[in-house]
């Protein structure tokens, strides 16, 4: 049978390649059309707009605070006057407004650390384990979410009264925990039911426990969702205010019960009330300024498998 031999192109000279090249734009990048430009020119003005109508109270309660008396209560609204720090002074100096803070910020860090550490122990087991009336038991946890405060108040009362916790950290704590923990336990039992089960076999076979898997593999991975519910614990716990005004007295006030506690029948000191408000802003973004780059990982933590 005779081959046929196939035809071999011949080589392009390189003067041609090289007109050829030359020819094609470097660049397919096409300038904006005068619609869809003025389209992202107003998306960006609503967004704007949206922004600063959002800021705007906390704006003026900025300002309200470096305001005297009568500046404050004018029938005008006054952006421009003599600002004065003695509302910030007379808060610190005439009110026990610094014993306040400590209050809040003890409740709300050791709130949130409790309810992270048994929240993960308690997650785990009804995230991985398989055993009866597991469902059942999830959403008995979520229900005690649900309860308003108002409906507990009074049985906190009478139990602490008679444990003589009333007007203490502890019994705030357990107060504050009774609503918290729940909410842990929920979110961190989502975050690691998304952990594949290869690990854990993988784990078990180089002979880690249970806790060893719990605090080497998943606490690592959830870490995002935990500094979430972290988050969202400690506001919780620092804006708490039934709780707080009917479980103190004098020695565990919070700043909430605090601020409210300025208001007098015959004398409304706005400026003292701004100031104590723009100073209870500052923990809540801190705290969210330290884990912000875990908020956006842990809030799409559970939308997909890994």
């Amino acid at each position: 049978m005779k081959r046929t031999k196939l035809p071999v192109a011949e080589p392009i000279p390189v003067e041609a390649f090289r007109a050829a090249t030359s020819a094609v734009p470097r660049s397919t990048t096409r300038p904006l059309a005068g619609g869809k430009r003025a389209r992202i020119i107003r998306q960006y003005i609503v967004a704007i707009l949206a922004t600063g109508l959002w800021l705007f109270p906390i704006f003026w309660i900025a300002l309200t605070s470096f305001k005297s008396q009568p500046d404050a209560f004018s029938r005008v609204p006054l952006f421009i006057f003599r600002p004065t720090i003695d509302n910030y002074v007379s808060l610190f100096s005439q009110q026990p407004f610094g014993q306040y803070l400590v209050n809040s910020a003890k409740l709300a860090g050791c709130t949130t650390i409790i309810a992270i550490l048994v929240g993960s122990v308690a997650a785990y087991p009804l995230a991985r384990l398989q055993f009866r009336g597991r469902n059942n038991l999830l959403f008995w946890i979520l229900s005690l979410r649900m309860l308003p405060s108002i409906a507990v108040v009074v049985p906190f009362y009478l139990l602490l009264y008679e444990l003589h916790l009333l007007d203490t950290l502890l019994g705030l704590l357990i107060a504050y925990l009774s609503f918290s923990l729940p909410f842990a336990i929920w979110m961190l039992t989502g975050f690691f039911e998304d952990i594949p089960h290869e690990l854990d076999d993988a784990a078990f076979i180089d002979g880690c426990d249970h806790l060893a898997v719990l605090f080497r593999i998943h606490i690592p991975i959830v870490r995002p969702g935990i500094a979430v519910v972290a988050i969202f614990t400690f506001v919780f716990a620092w804006n708490e205010f039934l709780m707080a005004l009917m479980l103190t007295e004098m020695n565990m006030k919070t700043v909430p019960v605090g601020l409210v506690s300025l208001v007098q029948p015959d004398n409304l000191p706005w400026g003292q009330l701004a100031a104590g408000s723009i100073i209870s802003l500052i923990p809540m973004l801190v705290v969210v300024f330290v884990l912000q780059r875990h908020i956006v990982r842990g809030m799409t933590l559970g939308a997909m498998k890994y």
